[in-house]
């Protein structure tokens, strides 16, 4: 079953309402119920959004999203894990892919809507996990199938063996180059961006799109949310995948879908783009 989303609008990820320093459940699930009802396109998790004590703490908040709006789809990843309070392995063996779906679909309790192998770029055999993700998705074990991670060399090793339904990769405005976008625009396979705003590392996200940013204020807006809305403008196939852990950051970022892009926006986020060396 190919992974298909509506044309215009962003995704949750759920990473940091799982990992970030004092995250709670009960936090958790209020940001989740809040894009839910905004009209969020999708969940974000994987198996290493976990806790120490839950090694299913964040799909367990997707399944959450999933009880309110039985439709929505819900995105997961396999072959990495968490061990410890601040440790994390990788294993994208195929015996580990197989494993870690199962316990996917049974936490969830339904297939995946998309399972990623988490670190494609880490995997010491990728042709046997992409062979395993193919069968997975042939038994119905999940919907469909990508990668995450993955440059694009890996990404042609992986259509050799199989159609790749999606792909998520970081995609910092700013920051990243959007090689794998345009890649994936040119083979029609839809492109998750995550970390659209750089990540807790990056500059502030006014310093790398100051144009964007003076419009956002000239016009009584964030820059998070016409940053967003330019992007969704300038990157069709591509879905941001946001990590909001406030309320009102997911409504403001969800709202960038019914923002309106006009040329003078359009043209602030081609030259802070340009001018940060990154050509869409």
């Amino acid at each position: 079953m190919a992974f298909e989303l509506p044309a215009r609008g962003v995704v949750l990820g759920v990473a940091s309402l799982v990992l970030k320093e004092g995250a709670t459940i009960d936090a958790a699930l209020a940001v989740v119920r809040a894009a839910v009802d905004s009209g969020v396109l999708a969940i974000d998790t994987a198996r290493a959004y976990a806790t120490v004590d839950d090694d299913a703490a964040g799909e367990r908040i997707a399944q959450a999203a999933r009880a309110q709006a039985p439709s929505i789809p819900i995105i997961t990843k396999a072959g990495h894990f968490r061990v410890a309070s601040h440790a994390w392995d990788i294993d994208g063996s195929a015996a580990r892919v197989r494993a870690d779906a199962l316990r996917s679909r049974e936490v969830l309790g339904a297939p995946p809507s998309l399972l990623l192998l988490h670190r494609a770029d880490r995997v010491d055999d990728l042709d046997a996990s992409v062979r395993e993700l193919a069968s997975l998705r042939d038994e119905g074990v999940v919907e469909a199938i990508g990668l995450s991670n993955a440059p694009v060399e890996l990404l042609d090793r992986a259509r050799a063996i199989t159609t790749i339904d999606a792909v998520e990769n970081r995609l910092g405005f700013g920051v990243d180059a959007a090689t794998e976008y345009r890649y994936c625009r040119e083979a029609g396979i839809p492109f998750l961006a995550y970390a659209p705003f750089g990540g807790p590392k990056a500059e502030p996200l006014p310093t790398r799109v100051p144009r964007v940013a003076a419009l956002a204020i000239a016009r009584g807006g964030s820059v998070h949310r016409f940053a967003l809305a330019a992007m969704l403008d300038a990157m069709p196939g591509a879905w941001p995948v946001i990590g909001s852990t406030r309320v009102e950051s997911v409504l403001d970022s969800i709202a960038a879908g019914d923002l309106e892009v006009d040329a003078e926006l359009r043209q602030a986020f081609a030259d802070d783009l340009r001018s940060r060396g990154v050509g869409l």
